[in-house]
């Protein structure tokens, strides 16, 4: 199958799930990463709510791609507070189900820098995404970490946490833009030391610049090279969606439809290039 091109609901976080998924099926994205947030599917979401979601992601010919969750951040929770995590996570299994969905994200938590974590922030973290893993493996679902602020922040810490958690359905949500201002590995090399591990792909642009909130851009404002990452996912037959999302905020210039336009185009040109 060729590369699908997919949105983070978030960049459309401003409308509510229903007009999303219109807005982004209009546009042309075959997939949705639908975030966890309050208008798209928070942990609480009614039965009624995900049955009429899956039906329209159906009808618009789109795929719920991955469950994009709050759930987790464990390292430096209180054993309690995982637990509470973990129920959720319950929830959002069945979600999954109805969505037709594989993945679901959840995040290891730490402090910002991985190397100033702590052993029993590693081995809290790894306790609890195992513990995750083990509810989703009956269920033949994924569970994704995200190359962000934390113990997955870099490539090392990555496949350090995954070794430690050793479950088949934990996977990486790889995130070139944010491993861009983490780490000295962000791209082919990244990727080739991901290998098969890489499930899903978000796609924003950024920079280098301690000063300034250096994410909200379009796809082409920055500087992380795309070009040379797509074309190694088509030479490694990489079967998956890559996922826009930007961080740009829409204002009176470009809407937050504007935006989705400019980043499927952006992703679809990219992609034809290479």
């Amino acid at each position: 199958m060729a590369i699908r091109i997919a949105i983070c609901s978030k960049i459309l976080q401003d409308h509510e799930i229903s007009e999303a998924v219109g807005i982004a099926a209009e546009i042309g994205y075959e997939g949705m990463e639908i975030f966890g947030v309050e208008r798209h599917l928070p942990a609480d979401a009614s039965d009624s709510k995900v049955r009429g979601l899956a039906g329209q992601l159906r009808n618009a010919g789109m795929e719920a791609v991955t469950l994009c969750t709050y759930i987790g951040m464990f390292s430096q929770k209180s054993d309690d507070e995982c637990l509470q995590d973990v129920e959720r996570f319950r929830r959002y299994l069945d979600m999954a189900e109805e969505l037709e969905c594989d993945l679901i994200r959840v995040q290891p938590g730490g402090p910002p820098i991985p190397s100033a974590a702590r052993e029993d922030h590693w081995l809290r973290a790894a306790h609890y995404l195992r513990e995750c893993c083990d509810l989703a493996l009956s269920r033949d679902i994924g569970v994704v970490m995200e190359n962000n602020f934390g113990l997955s922040a870099t490539v090392d810490a990555t496949l350090d946490l995954i070794a430690r958690v050793d479950m088949p359905n934990l996977g990486v949500n790889y995130d070139p833009g944010n491993l861009y201002r983490m780490d000295r590995y962000y791209g082919v090399e990244a990727l080739m030391r991901l290998g098969e591990l890489v499930w899903n792909v978000q796609v924003k642009d950024c920079y280098r610049d301690e000063t300034t909130d250096d994410y909200r851009l379009l796809l082409g404002e920055g500087e992380v090279d795309y070009a040379t990452i797509f074309a190694w996912l088509k030479e490694t037959d990489y079967d998956g969606h890559v996922s826009a999302e930007s961080h740009r905020k829409p204002d009176a210039q470009m809407s937050a439809a504007d935006i989705a336009r400019h980043e499927f185009e952006a992703i679809k040109t990219l992609l034809q290039s290479v």
